[in-house]
């Protein structure tokens, strides 16, 4: 290794040595050393974050360029902080964010690109910026970030593998290393400089110089967190979405400090020339008052003008004759004159305070400007009588700017509609005023576009946003003037209705609104027919609260689309009392998981040909001690709907692999046979799956081989990115699967010949139509042959007379189930099934 210069040893030749003495003259050996291997760290960092970028995906890897782009377009607008030194900058935020979805390289990239254009950002000082800056700022970062990133993902994986839940662990660790990151990206450069003057590191001074930006990192990493969270859960356009408004908030933050320093430095301009008039002459405060760069007016307590400057005629557009000896109030817009009156006379003439308000002037033209006016009292010194001196500053672009933001803060922004907050503000009002005065009646539209998600996935987000903005303008178009339409978010819109009369003026109106909706629009060359489900609230049923009426107005929504979507239902008690049966039943399935209500059934699979048992399907049973039995269609919709379904799916595996090992040590004559259990979508997508399914074959004996796991065919195309980690997994244990329902779905070939399925259960729709419908048959015999080509068992549900039966066994299906061959049976009935000979049905 070359040597480094130092305090007492010259520089070497060669290479090294030009660089040294042109770029290290003032380092000694330490710093050298620091520096050299401060540099070495960020350069095999660099090295190896790119390296690791080129296993990505070409999506994923244009995402992570995206995302570095961005970082260092908004590292190039920090947000000055007003009378420091400092500057602040969210692209801290992105870099996390970066980590969370994307990993350690990506951020270790984006901490290097963010700090680079840190370093070069300011021209002014680049000529005095050096190389070794140039190096070592960016080289802490990405070593730093890199480091910072392992260590997330390793504590990110540690906190889930003690079961912590997926959001907390991600937003845990994520802030976890922010601090490290914080001491990584400043202590190394601080040990540079030190080492450079002698001196050793403070970590007292650096903790309380610092300290503030370690803050800012936490907060960093706590909202890229959350955006990493909202980003798996509704997709990368969360960070899209969020990388816009930060560049929007950076934009108007820089232009309104800008503003408001510019304002505050022209406020401390003209408090400096106060100060100086106070101790000069009358001539001296006459010059200044003449040529002051804004409007100023000396005025009698009478309100006549006495003395007016140039500034004020320009700002006014008059000559200074037109101006003196007339009422001040004149120059006001006629609808300020009497505001400023009032607050002039509440002021008392002996309290010597200022009077600030913002008001409009009149113009030579009649046009109209609004100002920012100061009315301070002084005391003439011509004749020692009190005094008003006014002050008007022009603030109109800045009203104008604060006018734009409070449109914006109102409306929506893709289809200019009412936002939520406005539409909730107006209704409020509306139900206000129907509460003291119940002849102000009132109606709420709530609509919901009936299939919109299947537009916006098929023809992507631009074609959804032009079908919104055409539906916001049908609905416009088709509403009362007086009415207020609103796009409360997503694809759910809402119409205030006031003053309406009678239940069928709105339910009137929503047909109309249906009608519009329902004709063609083509976008991007396919032609689209928007349809919407609407739900319509009265204000007769006296609410008290613009949430309690969009809560039953969207009830009655779902219960237009419950009875088959474009259609309009208007709200009344009964749908509360659904919701509140639902609620309760709700309530009962929870304690009846843990209190004994629930057991199992046992429906035999059978080998057919030849005839033999080969195994059982569990089914959930649930008797309530009120209603009688409940149907499993409700109660496992209301499981899955509630959040209940993990625990519900862990008693069914635990009850019924536990029922088979007891069979096969009470009949070992038995030979192999296996359990079916039908798991759910969440239920794949729960970590503590694969521990739960390990834990009850351990605890019962039972092998892995004889239990299958039933997934319908729906629910695993619809969730097989989160399905597969766990597939895999219980693979690995030796768990079987089986896709339920096959053939009501939509599943692709290609998957199906890669995904670790052992069998295909044929719907049973298909085997009881068979008779009644041909092309059952052909359906049948299709899935058969491609369960063959696949090398998946076939499996025939629903099986009920000896004629399907034939059929099947005519075809060649393999194993078949159904009421001709067995009900359901409950556990003690089972070991009959087994000592009997089991005789084919007839």
């Amino acid at each position: 290794m070359p040597s480094c210069p130092s305090d007492d040893t010259p520089g070497t030749a060669g290479p090294w040595g030009r660089f040294a003495r042109r770029h290290l003259f003032d380092y000694n050996a330490a710093a050298t050393r620091r520096w050299l291997l401060l540099a070495a760290a960020g350069l095999l960092a660099a090295g190896w974050a790119l390296l690791q970028l080129t296993s990505l995906s070409w999506m994923a890897l244009a995402q992570v360029q995206l995302g570095l782009a961005f970082v260092a377009g908004i590292a190039l607008f920090p947000v000055h902080i007003p009378r420091t030194r400092y500057s602040l900058s969210v692209a801290d935020v992105f870099v996390f964010a970066l980590m969370a979805i994307y990993g350690a390289p990506a951020a270790a990239l984006a901490a290097g690109a963010e700090v680079l254009v840190g370093v070069l950002r300011s021209k002014e000082r680049l000529k005095d910026i050096r190389l070794t800056s140039i190096v070592s700022t960016p080289a802490a970062a990405v070593a730093t970030a890199a480091l910072c990133g392992l260590g997330f993902e390793a504590l990110h994986d540690a906190l889930m593998a003690t079961g912590w839940p997926a959001a907390t662990a991600l937003l845990a660790s994520l802030c976890a290393v922010s601090l490290p990151y914080f001491a990584g990206t400043t202590l190394p450069l601080l040990a540079i400089m030190a080492a450079k003057n002698n001196q050793r590191v403070s970590l007292r001074d650096w903790a309380h110089n610092y300290s503030w930006l370690a803050a800012i990192y936490l907060v960093s990493a706590t909202v890229a967190g959350v955006l990493a969270i909202n980003a798996r859960q509704f997709g990368p356009t969360v960070i899209a979405v969020a990388a816009a408004v930060a560049a929007v908030v950076v934009a108007l933050v820089r232009i309104s400090l800008a503003h408001h320093e510019a304002e505050r430095q022209a406020q401390d301009a003209r408090i400096a020339e106060a100060e100086r008039e106070a101790q000069v002459n009358q001539q001296r405060f006459t010059a200044a008052f003449t040529h002051a760069a804004i409007g100023m007016a000396i005025v009698r307590p009478d309100g006549i003008v006495l003395q007016v400057n140039q500034a004020l005629c320009q700002l006014l557009g008059r000559i200074e004759p037109e101006l003196l000896q007339q009422p001040f109030t004149d120059l006001l817009h006629p609808g300020d004159a009497e505001l400023f009156r009032r607050r002039k006379e509440s002021e008392p003439g002996r309290s010597g305070e200022a009077i600030s308000m913002e008001l409009r002037c009149r113009q030579a033209g009649g046009s109209e400007i609004w100002v920012s006016l100061h009315c301070g009292r002084f005391i003439d010194p011509a004749n020692n009588l009190s005094g008003l001196i006014y002050q008007l500053h022009d603030i109109t672009s800045r009203r104008l700017a604060e006018d734009k933001l409070h449109h914006t803060a109102h409306h929506d922004s893709l289809t200019d509609l009412a936002n939520r907050n406005c539409f909730v503000e107006r209704l409020d009002v509306a139900v206000e005023g129907s509460r003291l005065d119940a002849d102000q009646r009132f109606a709420v539209m709530f609509l919901d576009l009936d299939r919109f998600k299947v537009i916006n996935d098929s023809l992507g987000h631009i074609a959804g946003n032009t079908l919104l903005r055409e539906v916001a303008r049908r609905l416009s178009d088709n509403v009362r003037p007086k009415d207020l339409v609103a796009r409360l978010g997503g694809d759910e819109f809402a119409v205030l209705l006031e003053q309406v009369q009678q239940p069928g003026d709105a339910m009137a109106l929503a047909q109309r609104l249906l009608t519009a909706l329902a004709a063609p629009v083509m976008i991007n060359g396919t032609e689209v027919q928007p349809g919407a489900s609407i739900g319509i609230t009265l204000s007769d049923l006296g609410y008290r609260s613009a949430d309690e009426v969009l809560r039953d107005a969207d009830l009655a929504m779902y219960a237009a689309k419950a009875d088959g979507r474009h259609r309009v239902a208007l709200f009344d008690q009964s749908m509360h009392d659904r919701i509140a049966d639902k609620l309760r039943l709700e309530a009962d399935l929870r304690h009846a998981i843990g209190d004994g209500q629930l057991s199992l059934v046992y429906q035999p699979l059978f080998d057919l040909e030849p005839y033999r048992l080969s195994g059982f399907e569990a089914l959930a049973r649930w008797v309530h001690p009120e209603r009688g039995p409940i149907s499993p269609a409700v109660f496992i919709a209301l499981a899955e709907e509630s959040g209940h379904i993990e625990a519900l799916t862990a008693w069914i595996i635990d009850q019924a692999a536990g029922q088979l090992a007891q069979w096969q040590a009470s009949h070992p004559q038995l030979g192999r046979i296996d359990m079916h259990v039908n798991i759910s979508g969440r239920d794949l997508a729960n970590p503590a799956l694969v521990p739960l399914v390990r834990d009850v074959l351990l605890r019962h004996g039972l092998a892995a081989r004889d239990l299958t796991l039933e997934i319908t065919e729906t629910t695993l195309m619809g969730k097989l990115e989160t399905a597969l980690n766990a597939l895999n997994a219980l693979r690995k244990l030796g768990v079987k699967f089986s896709i339920d329902d096959f053939g009501t779905g939509y599943s692709s070939l290609a998957y199906l010949s890669t995904l670790p399925i052992d069998s295909l259960k044929i719907d049973r729709s298909f085997v009881m139509g068979m008779s009644e419908q041909p092309q059952n048959v052909e359906i049948v015999r299709a899935v058969l042959n491609l369960g063959r080509t696949l090398g998946k068992k076939v499996i025939a549900e629903g099986i009920e007379t000896v004629a399907q039966l034939a059929t099947l066994k005519a075809m060649g299906v393999p194993v078949g189930q159904g009421y001709l061959m067995s009900r359901p049976l409950r556990a003690e009935q089972v070991p009959a099934l087994f000592d009997a000979a089991v005789l084919e049905p007839v």
